[in-house]
């Protein structure tokens, strides 16, 4: 340090050591770094300015400022002024060792004012004269964080003045680094936080495979900042690579090689054989596993993160930095938990497919018993009355030939219903007979024609509409059960007549039909098959189907009453 720089130090020092106050250069520094630090979250600038600027005051040879590590058992360099060798190459120090070491063990200033003298003093390089050196402990509260060491040749040793005011600039530097450290861990935890939201996210919202592992690798690579991010997928027998995604932009070609090749050669290529942890690969074995899949990422530190549900290989996670320091054991723990996160995804849309699987075959059960029923109640119905007509015209034959043009004319009728059904079964259409006329009217001629068929007297009594139209649904579901209903009558109840009341009301309509047959014990029903039929069955099928209650009312001797209760929409 030259006389000129020695002298004006000694000045501007003035007022620190009670000398007149007037220009306050120390003063004016300590304003100006306690505003630097409060303002500034980007900590190793702010660090590297009040280097400068003490610099510009005490005028040192050389400033560097260690902190401990999380262990508290290293003390590594943060900042550095004036030392002639890259901040990774400048010596750490454990705690108690060096001039720093002792300063941190003891929480108390050293002023050292000869090098070669003091033995705590440990030089991180050649040496060719004494130094003079003083360090300060950084301190925040309680918490002991480092140390601020100043160094400068021996014959301009450093004073109590240089001392006071180091160490005033030493607590603010404490505490600007303790506020820094919590808004790094704030930002950390809300970084974590975002990228499993963006994971979970994506791993919830997808719809299909591919799109959940293409979306969460490009969260992963945005949110971690990644150098490079993939995620592989076996095949089902994880043997092979199946498919690969990129979650850069533009992906790498390369990539896409891996897709048939063996896992084993992929695992291999990444050190790890089963890969049942986490697996973190730096320097060159990083760069080696990479160059091949993302020539030139300069990739420095490599985590492959085994994605897995239970105890099954579904994914394999890759994720890769070109700063060596960027993987942390945070990050690392980071990338587990994204990798849970995708296997459930996974295992979600797993269970979706077989869950969409089993609604699709139990919807072909039940369209197939939708058509079973369709069958027993129109198609088989209307060929059971074409086959009472067709007998009761025969019967005619010999007595009364008069009237079998008429049977016959309504059996031609019933066997245009039939190809009507048919169609409309074909067409899944709703039945022509109820396109073309009112409901109560085609009640009234369902009624008829079965009056003419069976010679069974039937009433019908059809009410006034309440201004709501039936849906499609439960207009064929009423036409059904009638028909299903008139037939059991004839076939089972041996009745003389019966009543057929259709109300309507504000809520839906009340279909009752009521006959003077033989009737029979609800309680003692066959179940339904093929050689008992299936018709209550049906009736009880189609009501439970559309949101319909079905009552059955009947005793031996006492006749059969049926009563169904269906609202406007299913």
């Amino acid at each position: 340090m030259t006389e000129r720089a020695r002298k004006l130090d000694a000045s501007r020092l003035r007022v620190i050591s009670g000398g007149t106050p007037t220009p306050a250069p120390s003063y004016r520094l300590l304003t100006q770094v306690s505003a630097a630090l409060s303002t500034s979250l980007d900590l190793d600038q702010t660090l590297t300015d009040i280097l400068e600027r003490m610099n510009a005051l005490i005028a040192f040879d050389a400033a560097t400022l260690f902190l401990l590590d999380d262990s508290r058992t290293e003390l590594h360099v943060k900042a550095a002024l004036g030392v002639p060798v890259s901040l990774n190459e400048v010596k750490s120090f454990n705690v108690g060792e060096g001039v720093v070491g002792w300063v941190v063990r003891h929480g108390t200033t050293a002023l050292i004012q000869d090098s070669s003298k003091d033995a705590r003093y440990k030089p991180t390089g050649p040496e060719r004269r004494p130094k003079t050196v003083l360090a300060t402990p950084l301190r925040a509260k309680d918490s002991l964080l480092g140390a601020l060491v100043l160094v400068r040749a021996a014959k301009e040793p450093f004073g109590p003045e240089h001392q006071r005011l180091v160490e005033a600039i030493s607590s603010q530097a404490a505490v600007a680094i303790d506020h820094a450290r919590l808004f790094e861990t704030e930002r950390q935890s809300r970084r974590r936080a975002e990228a499993l939201l963006a994971t979970a996210q994506a791993c919830s919202e997808a719809v299909t495979l591919p799109e959940l592992l293409q979306t969460a690798v490009k969260e992963v690579a945005f949110t971690m900042r990644a150098t490079i991010a993939a995620v592989i997928k076996p095949d089902e027998e994880r043997q092979a690579v199946e498919v690969t995604y990129d979650g850069l932009e533009p992906g790498s070609a390369a990539l896409q090689i891996l897709a048939g090749r063996p896992l084993a050669d992929l695992t291999a290529l990444l050190g790890a054989d089963e890969l049942s942890q986490p697996l973190v690969r730096r320097g060159a074995d990083a760069k080696r596993s990479t160059q091949e899949w993302w020539p030139g990422s300069e990739c420095q530190v490599l985590a492959t993160v085994p994605v897995r549900w239970q105890t099954s290989l579904t994914a394999l996670l890759i994720v890769g930095f070109a700063d060596p320091e960027r993987l942390q054991p945070a990050e690392l723990e980071l990338l587990d938990e994204i990798g849970r996160q995708i296997a459930l995804g996974m295992e979600r849309l797993r269970l979706q497919s077989r869950v969409q699987e089993q609604q699709n075959q139990m919807a072909i059960v039940t369209e197939r018993n939708r058509i079973a029923r369709d069958m027993h109640d129109g198609l088989v119905q209307y060929l059971y009355a074409l086959g009472l007509s067709l007998e009761h015209a025969r019967d005619l034959l010999a007595t009364d030939q008069v009237s079998v043009a008429g049977v016959l004319t309504g059996a031609i009728e019933q066997l245009n219903h039939v190809l009507s059904e048919m169609r409309t079964f074909i067409y899944q259409l709703r039945p022509i007979i109820m396109k073309e006329k009112e409901i109560g009217q085609w009640v009234v001629d369902l009624c008829h024609q079965f009056q003419q068929a069976t010679g069974i007297v039937i009433r019908a009594e059809v009410g006034e509409p309440a201004g709501q139209e039936l849906s499609p649904e439960i207009s064929i579901a009423l036409f059904r059960i009638i028909q299903e209903a008139l037939s059991n009558i004839y076939k089972h109840a041996h009745a003389r007549a019966a009543t057929l009341t259709l109300a309507f009301d504000p809520h839906g309509v009340r279909l009752q039909i009521e006959d003077d047959g033989e009737g029979f014990n609800p309680s003692q029903r066959p179940q339904p098959g093929i050689e008992h039929g299936r018709g209550l069955a049906n009736i009880e099928e189609r009501a439970r189907d559309l949101g319909a209650t079905v009552r059955l009312k009947s005793a031996p001797g006492k006749g059969t009453r049926l009563e169904a209760a269906f609202p406007y929409s299913r």
